[in-house]
């Protein structure tokens, strides 16, 4: 349905009967805790940011300031704040709404009703909205529990409509306190939809075909990501990592390394900048990219813009002329040394560390919670090898630890160019 000039809500809500029927509920249920959750691909943040659009545009007797919500600030642009303003362009409604980057609003020009996003770690914004009446939270797994809490506290007041807070998310450990307190014990007013991308009308096959081989190249990627099902700890390989956000004072003294990991169309460029505290076996996953589609000069670029391309970068050494047309454009830049066990080397180095990622790193993060030994199909037991799946960022980091745990010498790959 293309809905330009003079929106028809009447068309909307048909649309979403006809095309995403599993959805419907979302629109009809008026809990103040709506919890649309699954596998990935369902199309839920789509329908979720349609429901907000929506209802700012038939609610147009209330002024509504309506909170989008992610745990880091710095994901806001190419997430949620894209994902609205194409919503409302495809709606033919760009000229109807005021766009200011700067303060992350998109506003109403009708009736001042605004859409307002924000990052957890912008605490001063956050003490100066008021009158918030509701809140999208995406990805809502980046949170804590007392994030969530200080959230549902700032959703007061009466305004003349329905209050709601909506949390999207795709499962991860069963352990997470999502489960608990709206799942297992549930609190009151507490609605849950569960959909996958077998309710996504709109997905191409080529998408469900990459989900179904999935089931036989990474069971436990289709469990959780695909079916949407909560996973176990069974067979993942790190255990050791913390998410958070870290302080510049805790690494200000720590060697910086870095690692790259090549990709393209199928597969992730990731890069990683990172601190290793030696004596504590503490490493800083600082920052780092994590992206399809890019180039060598891209990939150049954005070390440049980062300005790491004075730092040595190791890596993967199975692209020499990746690296030779890197290291022509100014970046420090070397092969990884590999060799027989690397991997399990590299695994094993890193499982003796503690590990803290950066809050804003969310790819990263899935790798980790992925990342897992491979089954037997005979005896059912993990095995001590990898499955090759979620590992480019991985692999990066292997690369950019490589001098700390390989047993070979570099000599004279060490080059800035």
């Amino acid at each position: 349905m293309n809905l330009t000039g003079n929106l028809d809500l009447r068309k909307f809500q048909q649309h979403v009967k006809d095309k995403s029927p599993a959805f419907v509920p979302l629109f009809k249920n008026q809990s103040r805790y709506q919890i649309p959750w699954g596998g990935a691909g369902s199309g839920k943040s789509h329908i979720v940011a349609r429901k907000l659009l929506y209802r700012m545009l038939n609610e147009s007797d209330v002024k509504h300031n309506i909170l989008i919500i992610r745990k880091v600030d710095r994901t806001i642009k190419k997430s949620v704040w894209t994902l609205m303003k194409n919503i409302i362009s495809i709606w033919g409604l760009t000229k109807q709404f005021h766009f200011n980057q700067t303060d992350r609003t998109m506003i109403w020009k009708e009736t001042g009703s605004q859409f307002m996003f924000s990052g957890l770690d912008d605490v001063e914004k956050l003490k100066s909205i008021e009158g918030v009446t509701s809140i999208w939270v995406e990805e809502a797994t980046e949170l804590n529990q007392e994030d969530f809490e200080q959230l549902d506290l700032r959703l007061r007041g009466d305004f003349g409509c329905l209050k709601q807070i909506i949390m999207t998310f795709n499962p991860i450990s069963e352990q997470h306190w999502i489960k608990k307190i709206f799942f297992d014990s549930p609190i009151q007013s507490v609605f849950t939809l569960k959909t996958t991308y077998l309710d996504n009308y709109f997905i191409d096959d080529e998408y469900k075909m990459v989900m179904e081989n999935k089931k036989v190249t990474n069971p436990r990627f289709y469990n959780i990501y695909a079916l949407g099902n909560w996973g176990t700890a069974e067979g993942l390989i790190f255990q050791n990592v913390t998410q958070r956000l870290i302080r510049e004072e805790e690494i200000k003294d720590l060697d910086s390394i870095q690692g790259l990991d090549f990709g393209y169309t199928n597969d992730p460029s990731a890069f990683n900048q990172s601190f290793i505290d030696i004596k504590n076996k503490k490493l800083f996953i600082y920052d780092g990219f994590y992206q399809k589609g890019m180039s060598n000069n891209a990939i150049s670029a954005k070390i440049k813009d980062m300005l790491l391309h004075r730092h040595q970068t190791t890596a993967d050494s199975s692209e020499p002329k990746s690296i030779d047309a890197i290291k022509h454009k100014g970046v420090r830049i070397v092969g990884a040394l590999k060799g027989k066990d690397s991997i399990n080397t590299g695994i094993d180095f890193l499982l003796d560390y503690e590990i803290i990622l950066n809050a804003h790193l969310v790819e990263f993060m899935t790798e980790f919670n992925n990342y897992s030994w491979a089954v037997d199909k005979k005896t059912n037991k993990t095995t001590n090898k990898p499955v090759d799946d979620f590992n480019h960022f991985i692999d990066s980091l292997r690369y950019a630890t490589e001098k700390y745990h390989s047993k070979g010498k570099r000599g004279a790959l060490n080059i800035y160019g």
